[in-house]
């Protein structure tokens, strides 16, 4: 997702560009959900509730860990920093994106969190590599990640199924710093 434009700005695709459009991003969102699954059954699993870890597939490391001041989260076997968050409340999993501009829900997480599809108004455009969406702004009260917790935290709920939840800029920016090490994604407050 790289920008934000309010409705009624932009070119709205039609005919055949506009069902290729489409079809091209059902193509890689059913590609996106294919990583994530495999991603996931390589033991990609981030802390839960209070810092305790959330059940894992088999004994894979934990691939979040927590020093003094530091988060460190391993990549995946496709490259992917995937992570859970407890937001709200509950527990979310979360793509960490940097070409993400904005914490991004999918309508199912949003639902687990308190916002129904019918309190939402999708009045957010963003442009993808996928195309144009419509997204719908909430406020997250909190989002924590370990022992370190956001509060009040602008976010977007998109008005489409989606496959996973993304964390970008707006909560990488949060941090001191976000470096990447290998297969590792250093972010340091």
């Amino acid at each position: 997702m790289a920008d934000y434009r309010e409705e009624g700005e932009g070119i709205v695709s039609t005919g055949l560009l506009g069902h290729t459009l489409r079809l091209a991003a059902a193509v890689m969102v059913t590609g996106l959900v294919v990583v994530l699954l495999v991603d996931r059954n390589d033991g990609m699993a981030g802390l839960g509730d209070a810092g305790q870890a959330a059940p894992q597939v088999a004994a894979a490391p934990d691939p979040v860990a927590q020093a003094g001041s530091e988060i460190v989260l391993k990549a995946g076997a496709h490259g992917h920093f995937m992570v859970d968050a407890t937001v709200d409340g509950e527990v979310l999993r979360f793509l960490v994106d940097t070409g993400a501009s904005s914490i991004f829900l999918t309508p199912q997480d949003a639902e687990r969190i308190g916002w129904s599809k019918e309190r939402l108004t999708f009045s957010q455009r963003y442009d993808t590599a996928n195309g144009e969406i419509r997204a719908a702004p909430v406020e997250l009260r909190s989002v924590r990640i370990g022992q370190l917790e956001f509060y009040d935290l602008p976010a977007s709920v998109g008005e489409a199924p989606g496959s996973i939840s993304l964390l970008g800029m707006s909560f990488l920016k949060r941090f001191e710093s976000y470096e990447f090490r290998g297969d590792t994604m250093i972010l340091t407050w």
